[in-house]
């Protein structure tokens, strides 16, 4: 049943979803509506009431329709208490899916998300003429679009933030890894691996559920959906892909092939993305040429192991959407021991760094530290080796100056890559902003 939307509404949280929650509700000729959110600096549109601060998201009894922003969580008693009272809670995703659950494809993970979407963004646009819908968590919400063209297949990248609350799945769902991430939002692990299996505990046994034998908690959630399984990383079960050797084959609807093989594949990204980006193509019924075909026009997505720049012999590549250490471990793989110099640190998720340390000694990676979390990182390190050594551990807030400084310790034939391990915010509006600062530095470097 589709929910109806009556006023007043507030929109909680005023980033780029909740703005484009008020572009929504104008279309639908509703103009009673109440921005809410915790920065008092947010600029409010005309005609718009406000509700700003520290008391943003409490006394939201008197609204009839809430619609809540990802980053808002949906446990807030000013939200629990608004539920109680009858008020309709929902969010731009679960309107989406109200409207279009049964052309949807959607993908999660802590780790690789990004890359696996902008990969099938570029087969499935080839494979349907251009007649898709392409959106979601870093791009633009896809409500609008989704009743605009009615009769075209839609691709989203999701997060859990998005799915928590919602009670609906769409038709083709995949979740590539579940690790510790989000922690200063989530309880534990556990309730955000709940939020991730809310993407396919839903589903029919029509839909397409596609899980990764590679990761211990993607492949536990086989058992949470009624939906057809495919799986990644294992030759076993009626549907999946999995590489051998050099080869990536799958089998789909009784049909076993060699769909490509890793010298067909350009750019770094970790194999499971690639296996999963198969995965959702051969549901979608596109060819394994055409799949070759556009994998090798793919040159990668912004700000995910994104070359920018050689600079003396030193080749700069900025993957400032790594806010988790499993994502910098990716990065770790994908170049030669010792020549790596990593920029690590930012603001804090909660993140366990103990693994990444152990990695970062493995490979002879020689860490920059900088941000809130730099300290913690070092801890990490020393914990697991005290001798280790500590490239830099840079206390400024001169991100430039950091810059500048690790070229001036890099040697020839090293690889300086801002794979942060961490969230932004302590010297960056995002994750966005820290890769294009970056990138125009490095651009600016003789």
């Amino acid at each position: 049943m589709k929910t109806v939307i009556k006023p007043p509404v507030a929109i909680l949280g005023f980033g780029v979803e909740g703005q484009y929650a008020l572009d929504f509700l104008k279309t639908q000729k509703i103009s009673d509506i109440t921005i809410c959110d915790e920065n008092e600096s947010v600029e409010i549109p005309k005609n718009a009431k406000s509700q700003l601060g520290s008391k943003a998201f409490k006394d939201l009894k008197a609204f009839r329709t809430i619609i809540r922003s990802p980053g808002v969580h949906y446990r807030l008693p000013g939200i629990l208490e608004a539920r109680k009272a009858g008020c309709t809670v929902t969010s731009m995703t679960e309107l989406t899916l109200e409207q279009a659950a049964n052309r949807m494809t959607a993908i999660t993970g802590s780790n690789g998300k990004t890359t696996t979407v902008a990969m099938l963004d570029k087969i499935l646009t080839a494979h349907y003429k251009g007649k898709i819908i392409v959106g979601g968590n870093d791009r633009t919400p896809v409500l609008q679009e989704a009743i605009k063209r009615p009769n075209e297949l839609i691709l989203m990248e999701v997060s859990s933030f998005q799915f928590a609350d919602i009670k609906m799945s769409p038709h083709i769902a995949a979740v590539l890894n579940i690790t510790p991430n989000h922690l200063d939002w989530h309880e534990n692990l556990e309730e955000y691996a709940n939020a991730k299996s809310n993407l396919i505990a839903h589903q029919s046994y029509l839909d397409w559920c596609i899980l990764n034998r590679n990761d211990e908690n993607s492949s536990r959630l086989g058992k949470k959906t009624p939906g057809k399984i495919f799986w990644l990383g294992t030759d076993e079960g009626n549907d999946w892909a999995t590489w051998k050797g050099d080869k990536l084959v799958a089998k789909f609807e009784d049909k076993e092939a060699t769909i490509l093989s890793k010298k067909d594949i350009t750019i770094k990204t970790h194999p499971d993305n690639i296996l999963c980006a198969i995965a959702v193509s051969l549901i979608h019924r596109v060819t394994p040429t055409l799949i070759k075909e556009q994998l090798a026009k793919f040159v990668g997505a912004e700000h995910r192991l994104e070359f920018v720049k050689e600079v003396e012999g030193v080749k700069f590549y900025n993957d400032s959407a790594c806010t988790t250490p499993e994502s910098t471990k990716v990065a770790i793989n994908e170049f030669p021991e010792g020549k790596l110099i990593l920029l690590l640190g930012g603001s804090s998720k909660n993140a366990d760094f103990s693994f990444l340390a152990h990695d970062i000694i493995e490979h002879r990676v020689r860490p920059y530290l900088y941000g809130k979390e730099g300290p913690r990182i070092q801890e990490a390190i020393k914990a697991e080796d005290e001798y280790y050594p500590i490239m830099m551990l840079d206390e400024s807030d001169d991100f430039p100056a950091i810059v500048i400084r690790a070229l001036e310790m890099a040697q020839p034939g090293d690889n300086i890559v801002l794979s942060p391990a961490c969230a932004s915010f302590d010297m960056f509006k995002n994750a966005k902003d820290r890769g294009k600062q970056f990138k125009e530095i490095v651009k600016n470097l003789d």
